[in-house]
């Protein structure tokens, strides 16, 4: 991560009364970045609490990282089909690192697009761990064993998710990947078996897949990305097996065995038969599971509000909002990049 030296936070403040704020961000991704750069072009005094990453997980390890993967993936596609456009070749090969590596490089160039921003608005970074003492009044536990208390006119949740693993036998034992670690790979996986096969599970199976790797996608449901149209569904379908993906549909894994990255065993029930499946690594791509432990939520003012997934409850207090995945329904980064402009609304 870049230096932070010229942020506020890098000084360790250490104050018995909170320090106020028009607006305080807990959690930076996409959608209270945006409020904060908009809200502190406004004169605002404006704070977001992050506890890793400058800019939350699209440009980290989400959207953006991956689409540089699949991009290299993409061109390793073309390579290989290099006759159907009259290319000729001697061969190739690929060099996971150097992917990798290339990857990284775009992450850190847009740790600098963020940090400038913030620069220029006059929002304040600061890395930490935060939670709420009372409401809209949070602790930020700083890197160097410092604290901060802070106190927002208006606060706003915005700590994300991460991948849910599930209660399958075996699988947490098994250390499988999930998105952040497949997307620092320095390896082709001689055999990727990819759990789910929502968004993160397909992508990431094709890319792998034109690296090299050998692919089976395990998925409960009756068709990939059981959510969208059938005709969407179907045609995703047909182009992965064209690819040389092997699907396993209605599929039940009822235990995993083994360690990802060097060998692991998946047993599954499919139609009424039981079967196993081998492989180098496993990758969880199975649903996302909210980041609200230790916020300090009981202290907040809570209480049942609409919108919610998977039983979540919110802050009972009108100037506590959410933004991005924890609001619940879908995930793209487009609906918290442009919640992020009118945080304070419905």
């Amino acid at each position: 991560m870049k230096s932070l030296e010229h942020t506020p936070s890098a000084q360790g403040v250490t104050k018995t009364q909170p320090e106020a704020f028009d607006l305080v961000m807990l959690g930076g991704g996409t959608g209270s970045t945006i409020a904060a750069w908009t809200f502190a072009r406004q004169g605002q005094r404006v704070a977001v609490i992050e506890r890793q990453y400058i800019g939350g997980s699209c440009p980290n390890i989400a959207c953006l990282p991956s689409k540089n993967i699949i991009h290299s993936a993409k061109v390793a596609s073309y390579f290989r089909r290099s006759h159907e456009f009259g290319i000729a070749h001697d061969g190739f090969t690929i060099d996971m690192s150097g992917v990798r590596d290339r990857k990284r490089t775009m992450v850190s160039g847009m740790h600098e697009v963020y940090l400038n921003n913030y620069r220029n608005t006059g929002a304040e970074f600061i890395v930490g761990t935060g939670r709420f003492i009372a409401p809209r009044t949070l602790e930020v536990a700083l890197p160097d064993g410092t604290s901060r208390h802070l106190h927002g006119t208006n606060v706003i949740v915005s700590t994300g998710t991460r991948a849910t693993l599930g209660a399958i036998p075996g699988l947490a034992d098994a250390q499988p990947l999930t998105h952040i670690e497949a997307l620092e790979l320095d390896e082709v996986p001689a055999h990727l078996l990819v759990v789910g096969g929502g968004y993160v599970g397909i992508e990431l199976s094709q890319a792998m897949r034109r690296f090299g790797s050998a692919v089976s996608v395990i998925d409960r449901n009756e068709r990939l990305m059981s959510r969208e149209d059938d005709d969407v569904c179907e045609a995703l379908r047909s182009l992965l097996e064209d690819e040389g993906i092997d699907l396993l549909l209605h599929a039940q894994i009822t235990r995993v065995s083994g360690t990802s990255g060097q060998s692991v065993r998946i047993t599954l029930e499919q139609h009424g038969t039981e079967k196993t499946l081998e492989g180098s690594h496993v990758l969880v791509a199975a649903g996302r599971t909210p980041n609200t432990e230790r916020l300090g939520l009981e202290v907040a003012g809570r209480g049942h509000r609409p919108r919610l997934h998977q039983g979540q409850r919110a802050t009972a207090d009108d100037r506590a909002r959410r933004v991005g995945d924890r609001r619940g329904g879908r995930q793209p980064t487009v609906y918290p990049h442009q919640r992020g402009r009118f945080p304070c609304g419905t």
